[in-house]
């Protein structure tokens, strides 16, 4: 059965921290279909954007309204306690008791570490990091998983691994916001487009119809700078 479109109600967001605006949006409905990206130039508001859906970030006259009981963020820069990749994903037992062994078990199987549960998280490499970063959120199991840059700074072959787990799950009923600056794994992946520019909305559109033609200038020049598109 084909998801519900859901959406996320976001009203007077403004964030200012030393009297700089790094984001000023007054009203923003987001669609989470499967997928939905948040695109932008590097330091336009969308990982600040990110923090704010999932309760890092605030500001007093602040609304925000969404259907999802649990959201899940994940950050680019993935923090890990100095154990074993295989205790970072059971520490998880605590604040969830239905995550039994065999489920632990079958993540390390899914996401290709078996043969590095007992090393030291610390120490993987950036793309093995990110394996077990989204075992991390198979296990917990949110209604939305919210992710910074899922695949920056990896070998191809690992970031098509990884798109190919967050399809699966998206396909599996995992709903997903994820800013990237990936167009073609955009294209790929989402249904939903959110262009942030300088702090505020550019555009909101589904995928196919803002590659194929952007409704506002600031997309036009977004998708030339980017992709070399033009009308």
């Amino acid at each position: 059965m084909a998801n519900l479109i859901q959406s996320i109600e976001i009203e007077n967001l403004y964030l200012a921290p030393h009297d700089k605006a790094i984001l000023d949006i007054k009203n923003l409905s987001i669609p989470i279909d499967q997928i939905t990206a948040i695109i932008g130039p590097n330091g336009s508001g969308k990982t600040s954007l990110l923090k704010t859906l999932s309760g890092l970030q605030t500001n007093k006259n602040l609304r925000l309204q969404h259907p999802f009981e649990s959201i899940f963020l994940l950050l680019n820069q993935v923090t890990f306690l100095k154990m074993s990749v295989r205790d970072n994903l059971a520490i998880l037992q605590d604040a969830y008791p239905r995550i039994h062994d065999q489920m632990i078990h079958d993540v390390l199987q899914r996401f290709h570490l078996e043969h590095l549960a007992k090393q030291a998280a610390t120490k993987l490499s950036a793309g093995e990091k990110q394996r077990v970063a989204i075992a991390r959120a198979v296990l917990v199991d949110a209604a939305l998983n919210v992710l910074d840059e899922p695949t920056a700074n990896m070998d191809p072959a690992t970031a098509d691994f990884i798109e190919d787990q967050i399809l699966q799950l998206a396909k599996q009923g995992t709903r997903f916001l994820m800013a990237s600056h990936d167009m073609g794994q955009v294209q790929r992946l989402s249904q939903y487009v959110i262009l942030i520019v300088d702090g505020q909305v550019a555009e909101v559109d589904s995928t196919e119809s803002f590659f194929k033609q952007p409704q506002t200038q600031l997309g036009k020049d977004f998708l030339a700078r980017h992709l070399g598109w033009h009308p």
